[in-house]
């Protein structure tokens, strides 16, 4: 980045609208003008934040090693937050990141029916990095659980 640009932005004489995805979003921080789906949320620093906090620090490596579970908390989203933004507090309306705009732009993308065969296989993917021996027939569902009551609900709704 060049120099003058990143004084812009520290001093917030320059904003990025959160519409402009910032380049770690992308497999290796490649953006493809042409096909602007190419390695979208595919990025090892995605993969490797999610992991840390929602299963373990350990887990972002090779091979992993039990660590207590506060870890994951002592290490939370605001690390990861941090240390992808210059700015020293998180505020929704944070005027060098618009992190609000930036959150609803890629909701609007993942949500869009246009885009359900792209968002489907995003999906694959994650899940095969983030859990490499997931498999749908393992995955059996408590008739306890918040998401059976809520199925449970929607089906009666639609009776």
């Amino acid at each position: 980045m060049l120099p003058r640009t990143k004084e812009g932005l520290k001093s917030g004489e320059t904003a990025v609208r959160g519409d402009q995805w910032p380049i770690f979003l992308y497999a290796d921080h490649i953006y493809d003008p042409e096909d602007p789906w190419k390695g979208l949320l595919r990025s090892d620093i995605l993969i490797f934040g999610f992991k840390h906090v929602f299963t373990s620090p350990s887990s972002v490596d090779k091979e992993p090693k039990a660590t207590r579970s506060g870890n994951t908390y002592l290490h939370g989203m605001k690390s990861v937050r941090f240390s992808l933004s210059s700015s020293s507090v998180f505020s929704r309306t944070d005027t060098v990141t618009d992190s609000e705009n930036f959150y609803h732009s890629i909701l609007d993308l993942l949500e869009d029916p246009a885009e359900s065969e792209e968002v489907g296989d995003l999906m694959i993917w994650w899940t095969r990095r983030v859990f490499p021996n997931s498999s749908s027939s393992q995955r059996s569902i408590s008739k306890n659980s918040a998401l059976s009551k809520i199925r449970e609900k929607r089906a009666a709704l639609q009776e």
